[in-house]
């Protein structure tokens, strides 16, 4: 019993020992102490929602949510911070669709602290790109190259707007070949250096090209377009296919709607995709032609796009970039044909 009671009073005492240490030491010691483990518990609670934040963004699970995660990451994160940088990233790509003059504000305090992000480089060139900032764009576009010199996507979107928007077809041409020499299967890519190659007097450069690609896109009302322009000789006075606006007509020939959707039942089909899974895409293909306002086509982007939607709205977990690799196409470029789609659909 002796030793018992010992042990209670060594064991009281150094409880007390403890206490009496701490309340000695000077304030300052004791704030830095408070600070160290709010740090602690502030670090473990931004990894997990971090993570969780991710999880969101791998598992495409609805925007809403997925931007609730980001904000109270920036909210919580310190400016700078890797967790910072990837919030305000992922945060501005997802504002880029809706409000690109948000999305901006947004990349401004990413670079503000990340100059060295390429990708936010780049989101900002797409941003002002949207609001027809383009030489705000343009300098955003090389800022990114400067970064990562060996991007094609870079390429290809400074080179389109040096030529389409800027109407420089001598300083595009040289990004639009390098995009093209890294990825010379994707038919936007090579539509836009053929395009380019045609401004410059260069047409049978660009028709070998066009030609090549419609071996694999035989029925491409797009490039089947370009390739038209390019044996003109492609005159100034006309308009190439990538600056019709939308004030063009929508094609009356009377097989056109059923060719498109024979189109997509053929890709989906191919793909392995349900009966009912396609039907869901060609319902959402007759809408989008019964509000579109200028010509579309039922190239590989858009029926990527119309896969996608399909996909979400049958609740299967699929995300744009497994759907962009399966059709062999840019996520950038199903990106934009979804984004549109969202918009004159209202989701």
């Amino acid at each position: 019993m002796p030793l018992v009671t010992s042990a209670r009073v060594d064991t009281s005492f150094g409880c007390n020992h403890e206490a009496h240490r701490f309340s000695a030491l000077h304030p300052s010691y004791l704030r830095a102490i408070t600070r160290a483990m709010t740090a602690a518990e502030t670090g473990d609670e931004l990894n997990t929602l971090r993570i969780r934040a991710e999880q969101a963004l791998q598992r495409d699970l609805p925007k809403d949510h997925v931007r609730g995660l980001l904000e109270k990451l920036v909210a919580r994160a310190v400016e700078g911070s890797p967790e910072a940088c990837f919030a305000n990233r992922h945060l501005a790509e997802i504002l880029l669709e809706d409000s690109p003059w948000r999305a901006a504000l947004q990349l401004r305090r990413l670079l503000r602290s990340c100059p060295e992000d390429d990708a936010g480089h780049a989101l900002m060139g797409l941003s002002q790109a949207l609001q027809s900032n383009y030489r705000m764009a343009v300098s955003s576009f090389r800022r990114a190259i400067a970064i990562s010199p060996s991007n094609p996507s870079y390429h290809h979107n400074l080179g389109h707007l040096l030529d389409v928007a800027l109407s420089r077809p001598h300083d595009a041409v040289t990004h639009l070949q390098r995009a093209f020499r890294a990825q010379p299967s994707q038919e936007e890519v090579g539509a836009s250096y053929a395009q380019c190659l045609g401004r410059l007097g260069r047409c049978a450069e660009g028709i070998e090209i066009v030609v090549t690609l419609l071996q694999r896109h035989p029925r491409h009302a797009e490039l089947i377009a370009l390739r038209s322009w390019l044996e003109r000789g492609a005159p100034a006075g006309g308009r190439s296919p990538s600056v019709v606006t939308n004030s063009r007509a929508k094609p009356t020939h009377p097989g056109v709607g059923e060719e498109s959707r024979s189109l997509i039942r053929r890709g989906l089909t191919k793909l392995g995709r349900a009966s009912e899974h396609i039907d869901q895409a060609l319902a959402v293909w007759a809408s989008y032609l019964a509000v579109s306002s200028g010509a579309v086509s039922a190239d590989r982007p858009t029926i990527a796009a119309l896969d996608y939607i399909a996909s979400r709205r049958m609740k299967q977990p699929i995300t744009q970039k497994v759907i962009a690799a399966e059709h062999e196409v840019t996520a950038h470029a199903m990106s934009l044909r979804y984004s549109k789609m969202r918009h004159l659909l209202k989701g």
